[in-house]
């Protein structure tokens, strides 16, 4: 055979074994971000996060409810829509407007009501909150979401940098209220083979901080008794984090619920912020 011909098939061969590989890859790689996005169009942001287990007794009203800011019913898209709020839920539902939705800066009534034609038709706890332009906020609703305890309504800045490559963001809040008092916890991470977090009190809230992104490990999350690491409260199994994107890792429930079945037992949870 011509030598000429020869190597052109063999050039041939190896452009193909190129395109690939090359495809193989890239069909495994995991996307990134290429430009994690802060908002500059001068709206606040709210994320509502309902972590009130006790929610019916605290109000005497069903645990259901409409989030209404400033008279706009925000947790749900239309005003005849059903309740929306749930114990356990998160709005928005999914990681749309980055996970949080638009509200005009200043100072805001929230009301939390019931009502489907007319969600505001019952008024359940009326609050007030000024929201600062382009900024990112959590309302997590808690028992303690009534007026007595302002330090534990959970209206949290959610202050964190866009991520790199390679990393995700993460912090932790501790909404059981009612756990045993004066105590306070740990929380073990299984794929750092450490405590990440100690001596954690009911209504703290820690920063943001950058974890390293691992697409092979997922990471399992044990919540101890600080000082005695043998009791074990909950555990969180086999958790993915997304490659730069922002997450909150949060403990919820009633402390005195000790039947494992029960949804509103002190558990772990995780949410999304962008």
């Amino acid at each position: 055979m011509n030598k000429a011909i020869m190597m052109k098939k063999n050039m041939f061969v190896i452009i193909v074994t190129c395109v690939m590989v090359t495809g193989y890859y890239s069909c495994k790689r995991d996307y990134t971000m290429k430009s994690p996005v802060h908002a500059t169009d001068g709206k606040a942001y709210l994320k509502i996060v309902n972590a009130s287990p006790n929610f019916r007794n605290v109000f005497n009203k069903p645990d259901s409810f409409n989030v209404l800011v400033n008279g706009n019913k925000i947790t749900a898209y239309t005003p005849s829509s059903t309740v929306l709020m749930t114990y356990g839920s998160v709005f928005p539902t999914t990681s749309s407007a980055y996970g949080y939705v638009a509200i005009d800066p200043g100072v805001s009534t929230i009301k939390l009501s019931l009502g489907t034609t007319n969600p505001d038709s019952i008024q359940i706890v009326t609050l007030t909150k000024t929201f600062l332009p382009d900024k990112y906020y959590t309302f997590m609703i808690t028992d303690a979401v009534s007026p007595n305890r302002d330090s534990a309504k959970m209206f949290i800045a959610d202050v964190y940098n866009p991520v790199p490559a390679g990393y995700y963001n993460l912090r932790f809040i501790h909404a059981v209220l009612n756990d045993t008092i004066g105590q306070a916890i740990d929380i073990w991470s299984t794929r750092a083979n450490r405590y990440v977090w100690t001596n954690i009190k009911a209504d703290s809230i820690t920063s943001f901080a950058q974890w390293a992104y691992n697409p092979i490990l997922n990471d399992t999350f044990i919540v101890r008794r600080s000082g005695t690491p043998a009791i074990v409260l909950d555990t969180l199994s086999n958790v993915n984090f997304s490659n730069q994107r922002t997450y909150t890792l949060y403990y919820r429930g009633d402390g005195t619920i000790s039947v494992n079945s029960n949804l509103k037992k002190r558990r772990l949870a995780t949410y999304l912020h962008q």
